[in-house]
């Protein structure tokens, strides 16, 4: 299991959410639900931003749990990049 899909586990518990509720709150099957909590799948950033405000999850430490960066962040640094570059 990795750790983000432990700490996604953890926090649904913690919610008394089970994987199919909370599979349906991000119109996902349970399946791909328990394919992430396994660490079998680490979902798009998109999927992230919905598991961050389903479970009301510090965003940034979710994306840095999944070793991804929100699509914006990279936008913006990008844009701060060239602007001064």
């Amino acid at each position: 299991m990795s750790e983000f899909g432990r700490f996604i586990e953890n926090s649904r518990k913690q919610k008394g959410l089970s994987k199919s509720e909370l599979a349906r709150r991000l119109s996902i099957t349970p399946q791909y639900m328990a394919d992430i909590e396994k660490g079998r799948m680490i979902p798009s950033e998109e999927k992230i931003e919905k598991l961050v405000k389903a479970l009301e999850l510090n965003e940034k430490d979710a994306f840095k749990l999944a070793d991804k960066l929100p699509l914006r962040v990279l936008a913006e640094a990008k844009e701060e990049y060239y602007r001064h570059g």
